[in-house]
């Protein structure tokens, strides 16, 4: 049930960032990001997990997305963005003891959840960088690129979160692919 946990943790901390490196020069505007996206691709590779507390642990793993019936939806004035549905996210990871185990974990959405008690954010945009913000928390994305209605965006993760007792700092990147 602990591994569930931390598990868990490493998905849920993923896709909440604390930076994000911005070199890339995809130029995306307000009226672009407005509408209604789907998500169609969600990987995680190299991602560590630092358990500290009740036990130092470290984890690593990769991940993708599947079954995805998720939708996202930019709105202006106000600049709000609003996610609806499920996807599951596939999760192979690494064991201290070496065994590698795949786990599926069923997510209401991919930015914000219940956990973190809101599903909803603000947004603002700066050339190729993506603010949501709500309740304090912050996210930084960065658009990689935007071609033929799709968005591909990506979020590096330096997280630290304490869920159900378990105190664990999660360090990837995440990449996104949504399409309008």
């Amino acid at each position: 049930m602990k591994s569930k946990i931390l598990i868990l943790a490493l998905i849920l901390t993923s896709l909440f960032s604390c930076k994000v490196s911005n070199t890339s020069l995809v130029a995306i505007n307000s009226s672009d990001l407005a509408g209604t996206w789907t998500i169609k691709n969600i990987t995680m590779d190299d991602a560590v997990l630092n358990v500290t507390d009740p036990v130092n642990i470290t984890l690593t793993g990769k991940g993708f997305g599947k079954n995805f019936n998720t939708n996202i939806t930019f709105s202006e004035n106000p600049n709000r963005v609003t996610m609806t549905g499920d996807f599951v996210f596939e999760l192979t990871y690494t064991e201290p003891s070496g065994v590698e185990k795949t786990e599926s974990l069923i997510f209401d959405n991919i930015f914000f959840n219940d956990n973190f008690g809101f599903t909803t954010s603000s947004w603002a945009l700066d050339d190729n960088t993506l603010q949501l913000n709500e309740s304090g928390e912050n996210l930084t994305i960065n658009v990689i690129s935007y071609v033929d209605n799709v968005l591909t965006i990506e979020t590096d993760v330096n997280k630290s979160i304490t869920l159900d007792g378990v105190t664990s700092t999660v360090v990837g990147k995440a990449t996104i692919n949504i399409q309008k």
